[in-house]
């Protein structure tokens, strides 16, 4: 095991497998630490809302075609830690709306959970906290 770090160990976390063609992201939420391989991606928060927003920004339709547009789908780990970082959530909550992460619940078949204040609520924190490194 390598990059163990405190955000190993946090109980909500928003992951990808490398491997998928079709970046799907997915919330992973369990009593006890969840542990991923090398071939995985994830990035941690300190609370289910947070993660939960993190999650339905990650598989908008603004971050599937960024992600679309520099990767290459013939490469066996399309999605790689350098990809992954070019995201920016500052960027995408400025493409967002609130009935955009609503969307992508029912598309996802998602029960209904997201709301104004815990958009709200993601927002403060990307001001705040968001500065550490992604994936």
């Amino acid at each position: 095991m390598f990059g163990v770090g405190e955000y190993t160990f946090s109980k909500y976390k928003v992951g990808i497998s490398g491997f998928y063609k079709n970046p799907i992201f997915s919330l992973l939420v369990f009593e006890k630490t969840v542990m991923m391989d090398d071939t995985c991606y994830f990035i941690s928060f300190e609370n289910y809302d947070d993660a939960c927003i993190a999650m339905l920004i990650l598989n908008s339709n603004v971050v599937q075609g960024f992600l679309k547009n520099i990767t290459f789908l013939d490469s066996k780990r399309q999605c790689t830690k350098k990809i992954l970082q070019r995201i920016d959530f500052n960027k995408c909550i400025n493409l967002l709306e609130i009935n955009n992460l609503i969307d992508i619940e029912k598309r996802l078949n998602l029960p209904k959970f997201v709301n104004k204040d815990h958009y709200n609520n993601f927002k403060k924190l990307l001001k705040h906290d968001f500065q550490r490194t992604l994936f």
